[in-house]
């Protein structure tokens, strides 16, 4: 309960931020969208996807255990790496909170796929 009390606290915050400050137009009403998303706050919306082949950089994160001196700055880094293939994504019906931009989002979400077959699913 004070975990829910704290959000809708912080989301009035924001709200009446935006109210007095009309710095950048359309920042508070991302941010509210932002808060109301990470609390599960927003209507999710079932929507299908078709099945596309397409390319675009994929980000792969690995974990890497540090030793020696190294370890003063934690046990574990992240390493990243990218390349560019074609792959695809089979049709797909779920649902989520709506999409802003369905192909800018996309670039960022996690996502698998067979890199011996990255076209077939």
């Amino acid at each position: 309960m004070r975990r829910v009390f704290l959000w809708l606290s912080f989301l009035a915050a924001i709200i009446s931020f935006g109210a007095i400050s009309p710095r950048k137009p359309g920042v508070p009403e991302r941010v509210e969208r932002e808060v109301r998303k990470r609390a599960h706050l927003v209507d999710f919306v079932e929507h299908s996807h078709e099945a596309i082949t397409h390319e675009h950089d994929h980000y792969h994160i690995t974990h890497n255990k540090r030793e020696g001196i190294d370890e003063v700055m934690g046990e574990w880094e992240h390493l990243t790496a990218y390349h560019t293939h074609p792959h695809n994504h089979p049709g797909l019906t779920h649902s989520h909170a709506p999409h802003e931009n369905a192909e800018h989002e996309h670039l960022g979400e996690a996502h698998i796929h067979d890199h011996e077959h990255p076209t077939k699913s």
